[in-house]
């Protein structure tokens, strides 16, 4: 058996709205752990099921970085049809978001928080959103299909989902974005080693900023294994860790979702809870006022949207740190 799983995030960079950070773990059970060269092509492999283009002619679902599928002009609908199918392959069918939530949240602090701007009695909206429950039907049986044909099983979709007051607390006590992230990610990583780790999974992290070496991070978190470096390079830092009859190979890469379909996946997972939490979050400041444009929560027009609501934060006495993101 190959295991092969991809992390990736969405919303580091806004001031208002969770910062999400998801993971996918495929298993291909007819497949041996590959070389140093690299892991196999899911997109080949699941082929008659499965597509990098937003518009295939054989309807094949589209599985990409969600910045390729996603717009605010083109809208959640290949976000949407990609993660519902899914998490369906996962063994999860939510009916609302909160169910949506209770599938793949990583923990109990992941799950909606009582907090004013996310909570809704009815759970909602209802999922799916913008598709017909019998389109997804369609793309759920071709999936099924290709994957009992092919042996690949998807054990693990899930996402940290660090919403704002949580975050900001995290940033305070690590006095860093970066290390804040950095603790899901290990968490993500450790999680697949501690489930795979006898079946020498392959482990690919998007890679972003300017880090290249992530060797006494990953010694840190394997105290007890050997961390060896495969390659420190501009694009890639890649490393293998063995401990007893566990190894894996983990592989921080810029650009990932290019080649990893994992990673894709989990880029379209994160985006896409983080968007449906900002669809409850937007409503809420909605009905306080009616005139107020929606927003994406990122600095520029998060600036815009907090001057706008700024009168209903002290009418409803908010607690500023738990609205407002610190960094």
């Amino acid at each position: 058996m190959f295991i092969y799983a991809g992390i990736d995030e969405a919303g580091y960079g806004p001031m208002f709205g969770p910062f999400v950070i998801a993971r996918s773990v495929f298993a291909i059970n007819d497949l041996n752990p590959p070389s140093n060269d690299g892991p196999p092509d899911l997109w080949q492999i699941l082929d008659r099921a499965l597509c990098k283009k937003a518009n295939d002619r054989r309807q094949r679902l589209a599985i990409n970085d969600s910045k390729k599928l996603y717009s605010p002009s083109t809208g959640l609908a290949r976000l949407e049809r990609g993660v519902l199918t899914m998490l369906a392959l996962a063994g999860h069918t939510p009916n609302t978001l909160d169910q949506f939530i209770e599938a793949v949240a990583l923990d109990s602090e992941s799950r909606v928080p009582d907090i004013l701007w996310y909570t809704d009695p009815a759970g909602g909206p209802t999922l799916p959103t913008i598709l017909t429950d019998g389109q997804l039907a369609i793309t759920r049986a071709q999936l099924t299909r290709a994957a009992v044909e092919a042996n690949v099983a998807l054990p693990h979709l899930c996402a940290a989902i660090i919403f704002e007051d949580r975050f900001n607390t995290m940033v305070k006590a690590t006095r860093s974005k970066a290390r804040t992230a950095w603790t899901f990610i290990g968490r993500h990583i450790y999680e697949v080693w501690q489930a795979f780790g006898q079946h020498h999974p392959w482990i690919v992290v998007d890679r972003q900023g300017g880090r290249r070496v992530y060797h006494e991070q990953l010694e840190q978190m394997f105290e007890h294994a050997e961390v060896q470096l495969i390659d420190e390079s501009e694009d890639i830092s890649r490393y293998r860790v063995t401990h007893a009859d566990r190894s894996a190979i983990i592989s921080f890469e810029v650009e990932s979702e290019i080649n990893n379909l994992p990673v894709a996946l989990a880029s379209m997972t994160a985006k896409y809870t983080r968007e449906l939490l900002m669809t409850r979050f937007n409503a809420f400041w909605k009905s306080h006022h009616p005139a107020l444009k929606p927003t994406a929560g990122y600095v520029q027009d998060g600036r815009r949207f907090l001057r706008d609501i700024e009168i209903h934060i002290d009418r409803l006495n908010i607690d500023r740190s738990a609205l407002i993101r610190a960094r």
